[in-house]
């Protein structure tokens, strides 16, 4: 922990911004709409497959979206970027709190995920790699505890909240709480900012590396298009896609999850703290790992841990399961929300990283679309949750494979 108190001293205020946009950012991610699932449908009257339907649809749409507004944050100021981003996230969740219909309902869910997920999201990690290229792991680890703080505050907030004023009450206190505290944070957060940005400019065109010899060139900026003509960046994605993918399918279902191995939801809801310490420290190392070796080196690793998980939930039914499978799913989650940022910016440069993370956000956000209405579908059909489990356990060896392939390839 030593190593970070430099960093933390110099940098306060931007390490602040990234964790306060992470922490933000939860309003739009699934695991806190998940919370208001029951009582969503109960209302509307939908079933497990159509809310689940009606969700990756919204997901989906906001995938496509992305690729046209994601470049935003490569043309607009970063203050600016930040009020537009949450602004939009709150308007996205009152619209929620309106809603009667299923129409409204996917307009609510898409304004919510292209805000939260997509855009809220990659200010906070955009500016870790971007601004303090040299400790990007760590600033990228620090900023992402903001996520893990929300998992282990909000979903007992959420709780409290729905048992006194309801679903939809809830949502307009959320909204309006986010649009009134967050922008004045980024105020104060971000003062001084122009100066940052033309050095960061400026360092472009110098060595990335301060001990190389002054004569070296420049790390390659690749733009959007390079990196998409590049054959190992599909070899690395479906690596980075299973976190998101995975996690989405089987925490949007959660409630069923746990209906099915017979455990109690007040006891699975308590070892979220455990999942959210776990995270945290699996964030804070990964740091570390990165700076000292490389996100490329690390890619090949960082699902396998939740694909062990995946088969000991395929396994067994004891309490127990949800404890490893919560922890192991932590250590995956926190390595990849702090390897995923780096890992872009040393493969492609940070020039055009907006531009570049709308393409793979909306990969990611695609994969997260899919997985709850196919898992809502198979889960009607009768599948059983063992049998997805080890379903996605043979995902995960294919795709960490292919990663290891491309991830020696680039290093050679």
């Amino acid at each position: 922990m030593k190593s970070f108190l430099p960093l933390i001293r110099s940098e306060w205020r931007l390490l602040s911004f990234g964790f306060a946009m992470t922490f933000a950012s939860s309003f739009g991610q699934t695991y806190f709409i998940a919370l208001f699932g029951g009582e969503i449908r109960s209302d509307l009257g939908l079933s497990h497959g159509e809310f689940g339907a009606v969700y990756s649809a919204a997901t989906l749409a906001s995938a496509l979206l992305l690729l046209k507004t994601g470049v935003l944050i490569d043309r607009m100021d970063l203050r600016r970027y930040a009020y537009l981003a949450v602004f939009t996230l709150a308007a996205g969740g009152l619209l929620l709190s309106v809603t009667q219909s299923i129409a409204l309902l996917f307009l609510a869910m898409l304004v919510m995920r292209q805000a939260g997920q997509g855009h809220v999201g990659m200010a906070g990690a955009t500016a870790m790699v971007r601004y303090l290229p040299h400790e990007k792991g760590k600033a990228n680890a620090l900023s992402g505890i903001g996520y893990s703080a929300s998992e282990a505050i909000l979903p007992s907030l959420v709780v409290a909240l729905l048992a006194l004023v309801g679903w939809r009450q809830s949502w307009v206190i959320w909204s309006l709480a986010l649009a009134l505290t967050l922008p004045l944070a980024v105020r104060f957060l971000l003062r001084g900012h122009e100066q940052r940005h033309r050095d960061y400019l400026e360092s472009l065109q110098a060595p990335t590396d301060e001990d190389a010899d002054a004569s070296a060139p420049a790390q390659r900026q690749w733009t959007r298009d390079e990196m998409l003509r590049d054959p190992l960046f599909y070899l690395f994605m479906p690596a980075l896609l299973a976190q998101p993918m995975l996690f989405t399918g089987f925490m949007f279902h959660q409630v069923h999850l746990v209906d099915a191995k017979g455990w109690s939801l007040a006891i699975w809801g308590s070892l979220y703290t455990l999942y959210a310490l776990t995270s945290v420290m699996m964030k804070l190392f990964t740091g570390v790992l990165v700076d000292r070796f490389g996100a490329i080196r690390l890619v090949p690793f960082v699902c396998l841990p939740m694909g062990l998980g995946l088969a000991v939930l395929g396994s067994a039914d004891g309490l127990w399961v949800a404890v490893v499978f919560l922890v192991l799913l932590a250590v995956t989650i926190g390595g990849y929300a702090t390897l995923s940022s780096p890992f872009f910016a040393e493969k492609y440069g940070t020039l055009h990283l907006g531009s570049i993370k709308s393409v793979t956000t909306a990969a990611m956000v695609f994969s997260s679309a899919i997985a709850p209405v196919l898992m809502g579908w198979l889960i009607d059909a009768g599948v059983s949750i063992e049998s997805q489990a080890w379903g996605s356990v043979a995902y995960v060896a294919v795709a960490t494979v292919l990663a290891r392939i491309a991830s020696r390839r680039t290093l050679a």
